[in-house]
């Protein structure tokens, strides 16, 4: 990305040197400034910085380090969910900012979980492309969600911080979402969705909600599924 420095009264020299980037667009943040150095030589008040950036919308791919934007599906929004009598707990996972996780192109992944997601995302594993995965909202409900799925090798499927399940073998799904408050197309953020765990530790109730409990993955349903989202950081 390559970036031009202008002053406020700039702004017209702006929009004719961005017209003449091929294939590109550009969008115009204004920044406070200091007055020390070289940026003596623009008004103290403020600087325009003019980013230019190729006009891709293609989805991103997966490989590469995500950070955590949002817990979707908290504690309190199951609890309110009409589930019956499911026990949650301080084990459901919860929200940190510094959740971290890495998908590498050789097909390893390394999580770097604070929050008690990192009781499921035990240590780095391997990942593998799967099928595409419907979701139903609701057992009645015959409009579905598509993700795409990876399955993860050296996960905890009991989702727990005190005991280990034998099988380290589960699936996520994912969805790319193209960012409506992005200043430009083409930017996305993951949609993560945990649906292959039988946890011990928190929601043991689910089990009964599972249809196809002998399967994987074993959610059928979204609100079976733990969903975040992802933003991807910058190489």
């Amino acid at each position: 990305m390559k970036k031009l420095i202008l002053s406020c009264i700039a702004i017209m020299a702006a929009f004719v040197c961005a017209s003449t980037v091929n294939a590109q667009g550009f969008r115009v943040h204004t920044k406070q400034m200091g007055s020390t150095g070289w940026v003596r030589l623009f008004p103290r008040t403020s600087v325009n910085f003019v980013d230019t950036y190729d006009n891709n919308t293609s989805e991103p791919t997966i490989t590469g380090t995500w950070k955590i934007k949002e817990l979707k599906s908290t504690a309190q929004a199951m609890s309110d969910a009409n589930y019956g009598m499911v026990t949650f707990g301080d084990a459901y996972p919860s929200f940190n900012a510094e959740d971290k996780i890495t998908f590498a192109a050789d097909g390893t992944f390394t999580p770097n979980f604070k929050s008690n997601l990192k009781n499921f995302f035990k240590g780095a594993g391997t990942y593998v492309a799967a099928d595409e995965y419907d979701f139903h909202p609701d057992a009645m409900s015959g409009s579905v969600t598509t993700v795409k799925m990876v399955k993860l090798k050296g996960v905890n499927r009991n989702f727990d911080a005190t005991s280990t399940s034998e099988d380290d073998e589960a699936y996520i799904g994912y969805r790319m979402v193209e960012d409506e408050d992005a200043d430009e197309a083409g930017v996305y953020f993951m949609e993560v969705y945990l649906l292959d765990y039988k946890s011990t530790s928190f929601a043991p109730e689910f089990e009964s909600y599972y249809l196809y409990s002998d399967e994987k993955p074993t959610a059928a349903m979204s609100g079976m599924a733990i969903l975040f989202t992802m933003t991807k950081e910058l190489e």
